[in-house]
């Protein structure tokens, strides 16, 4: 079967070439960050994504792989952030869609639009690392949480998806690869599932519980009972797993202590 083989675009080329010349990191840390940069590039080809127009969790989806090291992942989103910021001094592009975001401190910041990629991929590790003992339906939370980190989806956009919305588009054995999603007016747009939330999809769909509104094939994501999940279902998701991998560190409380009033102080005040 012929493979086709994709490379980085001449104009890249030219710019990931002048980074890799200009950065002063040790030699092995440049070898690494460079291959790593490579590989992105070839990525967004593959996947017919704009190098230019990405977010956050392009790159965090791509650097997230499963099972590997946090290292690993951590390397990859650092090399990309450096390749992006030697990119914007250059004006070659208006932001660095790899930059790092605050530290996560309160539940308000858990929108997935404000993760940076690093956060993001630390959440899509937590996801795959659910089990049992943590969950009564792990597979429905990785696939609950890709849908909101990896996609960026609302939670009342997670809810309106039902088995009809996933489609085939192309031939392939790892099931769906598109996903039909509504806004509140009704209005549709297609768009393609990434690999890893397909795989996701694909690995829980045989455990789904079997809905009791079969309305357009069902709620994908159904509780135990056969019901759609609520609507709270995944905002307790994505602070539970933050919660759990770290990422969210709450400050600490603050303790006010009220000293007890000297009654002969006040007896005095009170007499003047």
């Amino acid at each position: 079967m012929h493979r086709e083989v994709y490379v980085v675009a001449w104009g890249t080329r030219e710019l990931l070439q002048e980074w890799w010349e200009a950065s002063t990191y040790p030699v092995r840390v440049r070898e690494n960050y460079r291959r790593s940069a490579e590989s992105w590039l070839i990525h967004c080809t593959e996947e017919d994504l704009a190098w230019d127009r990405v977010a956050a969790q392009h790159i965090a989806l791509w650097a997230h792989q499963p099972g590997a090291p946090h290292r690993s992942t951590a390397q990859r989103v650092s090399a990309i952030r450096s390749f992006y910021a030697y990119a914007v001094r250059q004006n070659a592009l208006p932001y660095n869609p790899a930059a790092r975001g605050p530290r996560l401190t309160s539940n308000a910041q858990l929108t997935p639009s404000r993760l940076d990629p690093w956060q993001a991929a630390v959440l899509l590790a937590a996801l795959d690392e659910r089990r049992r003992t943590d969950s009564p339906q792990p597979r429905l939370d990785r696939v609950c949480g890709y849908l909101q980190v990896g996609l960026g989806l609302r939670s009342a956009e997670i809810l309106r998806i039902t088995l009809d919305d996933l489609i085939t588009t192309r031939d392939i054995a790892d099931g769906p690869d598109t996903l039909r999603l509504y806004d509140a007016d009704g209005r549709q747009r297609l768009v393609r599932l990434p690999a890893l939330i397909r795989d996701a999809v694909h690995s829980y769909l045989p455990h789904r519980r079997r809905p009791r509104d079969t309305t357009r094939g069902g709620p994908l994501l159904t509780s135990r009972a056969g019901i759609k999940i609520p609507h709270h279902y995944s905002i307790d998701l994505l602070r539970n797993v933050a919660t759990a991998s770290g990422l969210l560190h709450a400050p600490p409380a603050t303790v006010h202590v009220v000293r007890p009033r000297d009654p002969s102080r006040s007896r005095a005040s009170d007499l003047r």
